[in-house]
């Protein structure tokens, strides 16, 4: 699949960016690729647990990251497991299911292995769409809230035109992330280039 995307970030330092481009994923290859046009041409390339940053097919940037690309938005509606943000296919279980108002929250046993990280996973659905994931850790404070709305239909493919992301820093003041998509397609056959980059590596 393919997008058009939007970020604006606000940091708590006042800092805000903008950036703009296309974003580009095959779920069989699992290879996630933004092409950004603004405010710079440069490409990001995000294979199994490496991101490349390229300008002008050279790279300037590599890091070692999470291989997290099975939890992307993109991976996740692709597979028809965007409704539980892919926890479901992983290893959570749901502890208990609260409705308030027109959602249904669950809540969901960490593993141990993050419990240190991470104490409650919190998914909220809303028409059994995926509506927000909250996370907070053993502080039982709250790390991070997303949201997803303005749904984009293609055929029986649903994908959230509006990502909301919260992140508090450790003096408890929110960082603001908006990803906005349009411009969605899928099964994109004729530019089958863009979804996966390679490189002279030296």
């Amino acid at each position: 699949m393919s997008a058009e995307f939007t970020t604006k970030t606000k940091r708590t330092s006042g800092k805000s960016n903008l950036t703009k481009g296309k974003v580009f994923y095959d779920k069989y290859s699992k290879e996630l690729i933004y092409d950004i046009s603004f405010p710079e041409k440069e490409k990001w390339v995000i294979q199994d647990s490496q991101i490349y940053k390229l300008i002008d097919d050279s790279v300037y940037y590599t890091e070692t990251i999470p291989s997290l690309n099975e939890f992307t938005v993109f991976h996740l509606s692709l597979n028809s497991n965007l409704a539980y943000f892919g926890l479901n296919q992983a290893m959570y279980s749901i502890g208990k299911v609260d409705k308030m108002g027109d959602l249904v929250i669950s809540y969901w046993n960490i593993p141990p292995q993050i419990q240190q990280m991470i104490t409650t996973i919190a998914v909220a659905q809303k028409d059994n769409r995926l509506h927000s994931v909250v996370i907070a850790g053993e502080d039982k404070m709250v790390h991070s809230k997303q949201f997803f709305k303005d749904y984009i239909q293609v055929g029986g493919f649903e994908f959230p035109g509006t990502i909301v992301q919260i992140v508090y820093d450790e003096n408890r003041k929110e960082n603001y992330q908006v990803i906005e998509f349009e411009n969605v397609i899928l099964n994109d056959t004729k530019n089958e280039n863009n979804y996966h980059y390679q490189w002279e590596q030296h």
